[in-house]
């Protein structure tokens, strides 16, 4: 039964995975099986004719024939051999030569059979180097007991083949260096350990792979100065070792070495430097419904010379100084991970102040054809195979779009990952949820390379039920994914400055602050609209016997709540919409013509997209300035068109699917289309503002700039005066009083001085002649279209 070996190669910058069957025991010769196996690996090897003449054949720990007769050696009579593997000019083709002899080819002895066996690969065209081939079954299996945790060399088979430069073995040398001093043991365990001592002394003296060879002359000083060169970087960072890096804002962060992607590094004969060296990682993330390993490559930029391990941008966690408060730091913030990873959706929304990484596509950001059936893995793998397309070698530190935020956001990574950009990222560092593991049965009964890797972390809840280790949340990311409500865009957020919202007072600015018509600032409006708002959560209740909606002919049909807003503009209908969502502690889903778009073929998509977000988020959706998707079909001001009504038609169809809350805001009612009617749950009607409320917007606006002792006292009550008495006739809106009472500030303090009421009189002036303008042209205006469409 054939058996299954992993083993790496690692040759001008590539690195091959290869798979051998077992070799059959019976084979003709030796000879005829080590020239199929060259065949299949490669033409090409190392020299060895300095390391083999300070190593004369008279040696007895290297040649002398084994005194044990047991058959468990396989009958090794010698332990080891040294070839050259070079170019034959008499026939044309590679061959193997002894070093004594270099002029003649090798011929095994067919009695002869060796514990392990080195061959030195000469290349004319380009890099020597060279591989080990383990015979014997007491080193074989000594190997096997010391590296069982190294991925894919699992030592299995008559015949173990290594390729310089030999990791398993360069990543654990100070393990097997112990191991080969150790005493007692069997007959095979002294054969096997001294086998081992003679094949690392024969590599550290001359592997034949040049490279290796250099990196052992300077491999004591490094150890002893914690340096490392750029070349050897790959030396110290075995798999399954814990790394520290920043790669997030700064922010700390550890990983789980998975591999390296090239050992030694590949130089850029343009730039006449090394490209980044990369290092294959897994970090602890959120899928959207479960926790998972995921990959991620960490980079280090080239560098001349030593450089100490600790100033190394990503660098062995243990040995760090410190270490014992970053993992304070690191298990708190996991902590907190966790709980926003795995909190409800309608407790999502939380207040974000500070640097985020942005991506400005927003809404609009949406995969056309993605399916939103995909299971989440199967979303993130289509997401990061784009990315891949679309930047196929994007290996470069891309500066991320960092930008500052003070808004409601909401974390989901679910939604990030199915509307979002297209490809999950820690900073400018892409995310893969392949993480390239191998699949093989032997690798996966192997239980110490899974320990190693820590697959144990896979497919974890986060339930409250759930034991974590401490390394689960010092694995954590740093960020959490989500929508940032007032900017419109997906964004990575750091953990640290999520905060939940404040809840005192919350209905303070609804009830108090807005300013509507009737008794009490509007009070019967405000608790009309408070009343439903609150309210429609509960027909979501899983109890239906608490919920209030009636079932439709039709099934999902008229569930939503659909709120009208109508009246001039300025007189407080996207503030009532604002205002009442934070009151009713419910995340304000702002969307606009440009997030919708205006071809009917588009706009389904995209409400759809839209709307399975709000019902999601449990939003209240805010579609102002509505009238271009609720113009009547019959009639326009140019007259009717095929494109909006089918956009029209659209929208109407859509909403009433549509689930959520909706309030709708316009000033156009008139030309509002006659089947939105039957849609509307409720209408408001806002009218121009009274002198009253003209007076309190002032006000409100006036005391903030009071409070802080930016007015001049001495003519707070001639402001007063004339807000009572003059300002209410100039007919301004609540935008336009907003505008007048921040552009005089800005008059006082270019002047480094106090606001004055002459400040107020001056922007009121300003204000009046653009009224009275804008006015006149909209006059002209009117009377040409009446005169050309009669």
């Amino acid at each position: 039964m054939d058996s299954c070996l992993k083993f790496y190669r690692t040759h001008t910058g590539v690195r091959e995975l290869a798979t051998m069957s077992e070799v059959d025991e019976r084979k003709s010769t030796q000879l005829d099986s080590l020239e199929a196996r060259l065949r299949e690996l490669e033409n090409k090897y190392a020299d060895l004719e300095k390391r083999y003449k300070s190593n004369p054949t008279n040696d007895k720990g290297k040649y002398a024939q084994s005194e044990s007769d047991d058959t468990s050696t396989n009958e090794v009579t010698q332990r080891f051999r040294i070839l050259v593997n070079r170019y034959d000019s008499s026939s044309g083709e590679r061959k193997d030569f002894e070093p004594k002899d270099s002029d003649a080819a090798s011929k095994d002895k067919q009695s002869t059979k060796y514990a392990w066996q080195l061959r030195k690969v000469i290349d004319q065209d380009e890099e020597d180097y060279s591989e080990i081939e383990i015979f014997g079954k007491p080193l074989r299996d000594l190997l096997q007991r010391l590296l069982h945790h190294y991925p894919y060399h699992l030592f299995l088979g008559d015949i173990v083949i290594l390729v310089s430069p030999y990791e398993p073995l360069v990543h654990n040398w100070c393990l097997l260096y112990k191991e080969t001093a150790k005493d007692g043991g069997d007959e095979n365990e002294k054969i096997a350990r001294n086998d081992l001592k003679e094949m690392m002394e024969t590599i550290r003296q001359g592997s034949g792979d040049p490279k290796l060879d250099e990196y052992f002359k300077v491999r004591e000083s490094l150890r002893a100065s914690r340096s490392i060169t750029f070349s050897n970087l790959w030396t110290i960072f075995p798999p399954g070792m814990l790394v520290y890096g920043r790669p997030f804002m700064k922010q700390p962060q550890v990983f789980i070495v998975m591999e390296n992607d090239l050992t030694w590094p590949v130089f850029n004969p343009r730039s006449h430097t090394h490209k980044t060296w990369e290092l294959g990682c897994f970090t602890y993330d959120w899928t959207g419904q479960r926790f998972k390993r995921r990959l991620i490559k960490l980079r280090i930029d080239s560098f001349e010379g030593q450089k100490p391990i600790a100033t190394l941008p990503i660098q062995p966690w243990e040995g760090m100084e410190k270490a014992n408060d970053i993992k304070k730091q690191l298990l708190e913030r996991g902590r907190i991970f966790r709980k926003y990873c795995t909190l409800p959706s309608e407790r999502r929304l939380f207040k974000y102040a500070g640097k985020a990484i942005v991506n400005r596509s927003g809404i609009r950001g949406v995969v056309p054809d993605m399916d939103r059936d995909m299971d989440d893995d199967t979303i993130i793998r289509r997401r990061n195979y784009l990315h891949r397309s679309i930047y196929p070698n994007d290996t470069s530190n891309t500066e991320p779009n960092y930008s500052t935020i003070n808004s409601d956001v909401m974390i989901d990574f679910e939604s990030f990952y199915k509307y979002g950009p297209p490809f999950s990222s820690i900073g400018s560092l892409q995310v893969d949820d392949e993480k390239g593991e191998c699949d093989c049965f032997d690798c996966h009964k192997n239980q110490a390379l899974q320990d190693n890797y820590r697959t144990r972390y896979d497919e974890k809840t986060g339930d409250e039920c759930e034991e974590w280790e401490d390394l689960q949340f010092m694995l954590c990311a740093p960020r959490v994914l989500g929508y940032v409500l007032r900017d419109k865009t997906w964004a990575q957020l750091d953990v640290n400055l999520v905060n939940p919202i404040a809840t005192g007072g919350a209905d303070d600015a609804f009830m108090n602050k807005l300013k509507l018509a009737g008794p009490e600032n509007g009070r019967n409006t405000k608790e009309l609209l408070m009343g439903l708002v609150k309210n429609h959560g509960i027909s979501e209740s899983s109890n239906w016997s608490h919920g209030y909606q009636l079932d439709d002919i039709v099934a999902d049909k008229g569930k939503g709540l659909i709120i009208l807003l109508y009246g001039p503009p300025g007189v407080g209908k996207t503030s009532t919409a604002q205002t009442i969502a934070i009151a009713a502690g419910k995340p304000l889903f702002s969307i606009g013509v440009a997030d919708v778009g205006t071809s009917a073929k588009l706009v389904e998509s995209n409400l759809e997209k839209i709307f399975d977000l709000a019902t999601s988020w449990k939003a209240v959706l805010l579609i102002d300035e509505a009238d271009v998707f609720l113009q009547s079909r019959a009639r326009g001001e140019l007259g009717p068109t095929t494109e909006r009504n089918a956009l029209v038609s659209v929208f109407l169809r859509v909403l009433e699917y549509y689930q959520g809350i909706m309030i709708l805001t316009t000033n156009q009612i008139s030309q509002f289309d006659v089947a939105v009617q039957s849609r509307i749950h409720i209408a408001i009607r806002y009218e121009k503002l009274k002198e009253y409320q003209t007076w309190a917007i002032f006000k409100s606006f006036m005391e903030q700039y009071e409070a802080r002792g930016l007015v001049d006292q001495l003519d707070t009550r001639m402001i007063e005066r004339w807000a009572k008495g003059e300002l209410p006739k100039k007919n301004f809106d609540g935008r336009q009083i907003r505008n007048i009472v921040t552009s005089a500030m800005g008059i006082a303090r270019s002047a480094e001085r106090k606001m004055n009421h002459d400040d107020l009189l001056n922007v009121v002036g300003i204000m009046e002649t653009f009224k009275s303008d804008l006015a006149y042209q909209m006059m002209q205006y009117e009377d040409s279209q009446k005169s050309r469409f009669g």
